[in-house]
């Protein structure tokens, strides 16, 4: 009698336990479980349930013996082998050894559904993208609502840089489960990556509500608000979500590039020295952040040490070229020619070219590959050497070989500005201009002798929401133009008509637009009309790159700048430039006063003297 209960026993307390499993107490099914196992030691399905609560409890390695010990009991069991994929997973398993237990658990069961998806999972993660998208779309055929197949799904999608269609299954996996805050995070990324930022901040305020002790949520609320330049929460979150987990190194990158983009440079340091230590090795995105933090300090030493990990963060949008010739590392190239190329925008190849005259000095030869608006206007300022539009293939790979080395235009900071001491002693300016055509634009100024020339600019082409909150718009400038009697001269590329209108209209006489100066594609006009003005504010654009570079004193406003700034309060770079931070909580509109203040300042005195030195007059 008692050998004919004992497995009723059993299987009463597995129902038990696995009733407890699907309520979510698995601390309490497993220990039915674990008596279960005392009892009947080679019970397969005892062993396995105990192994999956392992798992569900967040402890993989165990759960990965027992569901082994369960499959070595009874090898015929599809389930067994669907939830070891699981673990494996769990485990960070590579995705063949995932596929060869997903292939015997569905040769066993060909319709087991955990592991259709983890092989779907595994697929993905193979770029297999085909034969993945083939699973998901039968596993939610067959069942319209399998929330793990809709996630899955979305998660193939981003990866295949499908994020336009992934945030509807991300959308549909909320519907299907509300309650589960990964949902939530795989949508944000989503959109985060579209740019959807008006949806995500209200369907993440929804999460914050639904799950206010989630930091993985704080995290992602974080990173939406670094993307929209909005600091001080960016801050308040990330600060939680790092202080919820700081040994997590994405939030402790997190939380460091909203501290150094909120001004916080010696704790956004030792939060990027947190995260090397805790991300893995050589991991380069980490390795680009705490080079920012580290010029935001003024420690070039460091910092320009690991200011190429850009070229291998993912995350950096910047050019990346490939070359069979070597890099330059600082050797002598006396009897050598070198490519000289760019990685990033207009602004910051202006600004690194203050040091090719040091670098033409030590070479044979120098090219130097820009657009061909930049070739253009460093052909005429340097003439010792070659300047030509960038030679490449359709995959950033060297197609030109008349040169013997390379180096990126960024990266001679190395040899020529390796301190702070080598920014003073640097030649300033190095650039030049068509001195006659400046002083044409200048004849064309009527009563320049008498008042100052103020050239402006309110704003990038760019308007992306993260850039667009430390420009003005043309109503913004406008008391800018009204707050002295001066000459004004607009210096703003791709300026639209009606911003113009707008100007003309309210400043009159004071606004000077030259139509025939093409401000966006012709630098070497830009140069000269620049090089006319006795003074110049721009937002931080290539419009005051360009009055940085030829020593024209100027107002520059905009966000933090560590690559810039190195620590000081204006560009080493730029002798006659003063840098201006807009307020981090209000509109740029709001910090006008401040810089019409700065710019009165600057012009207390003004006379003529130092502009008509530039222009020979």
């Amino acid at each position: 009698m008692a050998t004919q209960t004992a497995p009723n026993t059993i299987r009463d307390r597995l129902l038990k336990g696995i009733a407890l499993q699907q309520a979510g107490e698995f601390e309490k099914a497993q220990r039915i479980y674990k008596q279960a196992v005392k009892k009947a030691p080679n019970n397969a399905d005892a062993v396995h349930l105990l192994g999956v609560t392992y798992r569900q409890l967040g402890y993989p390695k165990r759960a990965l013996e027992y569901i082994k010990k369960a499959i070595t009991i009874d090898p015929n069991q599809s389930p067994f082998y669907a939830n070891l994929a699981r673990t494996m997973l769990d485990l960070g398993t590579d995705p063949d050894s995932l596929l060869a237990v997903c292939n015997k658990a569905l040769s066993l069961n060909p319709r087991e559904r955990e592991a259709l998806n983890i092989k779907g999972i595994a697929l993905t993660q193979k770029k297999e993208f085909e034969e993945a998208e083939m699973i998901f779309q039968s596993l939610i055929v067959e069942d319209p609502d399998n929330k793990d197949a809709y996630r899955n799904f979305g998660t193939l999608l981003m990866d295949a840089n499908r994020a336009n269609h992934a945030v509807n299954f991300f959308i549909k996996a909320v519907m299907l489960e509300p309650d589960n805050p990964e949902n939530y995070l795989l949508r944000a990324r989503a959109r985060l990556k579209l740019k959807q930022y008006e949806p995500s901040q209200y369907e993440l305020t929804e999460a914050l509500e639904r799950f206010p002790e989630n930091a993985d949520v704080k995290h992602e609320a974080a990173r939406l608000l670094f993307s929209m330049n909005e600091s001080n929460l960016a801050v308040f979150y990330s600060k939680q979500a790092h202080e919820a987990d700081p040994s997590d190194y994405h939030k402790c990158v997190t939380h460091g590039v909203n501290l150094l983009m909120h001004g916080d440079h010696k704790e956004a340091l030792q939060v990027m020295k947190r995260a090397k230590k805790h991300a893995p090795p050589n991991n380069r995105t980490v390795d680009w952040n705490l080079a920012l933090a580290y010029l935001a300090n003024g420690d070039l030493k460091n910092g320009w040490e690991l200011h190429t990990a850009r070229f291998e963060d993912p995350s950096a949008q910047i050019l990346r070229r490939t070359f069979e010739v070597p890099e330059w590392k600082g050797e002598d190239i006396s009897d050598k020619t070198i490519l000289v190329w760019a990685d990033q925008g207009l602004g910051d190849a202006l600004k690194a070219g203050t040091m090719l005259p040091e670098l033409i000095e030590l070479a044979g030869k120098v090219i130097i590959e820009l657009s061909e608006k930049g070739a253009k206007y460093t052909q005429y300022c340097f003439p010792e050497a070659v300047s030509r539009l960038a030679r490449m293939d359709e995959n950033n790979y060297q197609t030109s070989f008349d040169y013997d080395l390379h180096v990126n235009i960024g990266e001679l900071v190395k040899h020529f500005r390796p301190t702070l001491e080598s920014f003073k002693t640097a030649p300033c300016p190095v650039y030049s201009f068509e001195r006659d055509r400046a002083v044409e634009y200048l004849k064309r100024l009527k009563g320049y002798q008498d008042k100052p020339v103020i050239g402006f600019s309110w704003r990038s082409k760019n308007l992306a929401v993260n850039r667009a909150r430390y420009y003005l718009s043309a109503p913004g400038v406008t008391p800018i133009l009204k707050s002295r009697d001066a000459i004004f001269v607009n210096l703003q590329y791709a300026a639209l008509d009606k911003e113009l209108n707008y100007l003309k209209d309210q400043a009159g006489d004071h606004f000077h637009n030259f139509d025939d100066v093409d401000l966006f594609d012709d630098l070497l006009g830009a140069a000269a009309l620049t090089a006319a003005c006795d003074f110049v504010v721009s937002a931080n654009t290539s419009v005051a790159d360009m009055a940085g570079i030829l020593d024209v004193p100027a107002i520059r406003f905009g966000q933090q700048e560590p690559p810039l700034l190195l620590g000081q309060k204006n560009p080493p770079w730029y002798p006659s430039m003063t840098y201006m931070h807009p307020y981090t909580d209000k509109a740029c509109v709001e910090f006008v006063p401040e810089i019409i203040k700065e710019m009165d300042r600057q012009l207390e005195n003004w006379t003529p003297e130092r502009r008509n030195k530039r222009l020979g007059l």
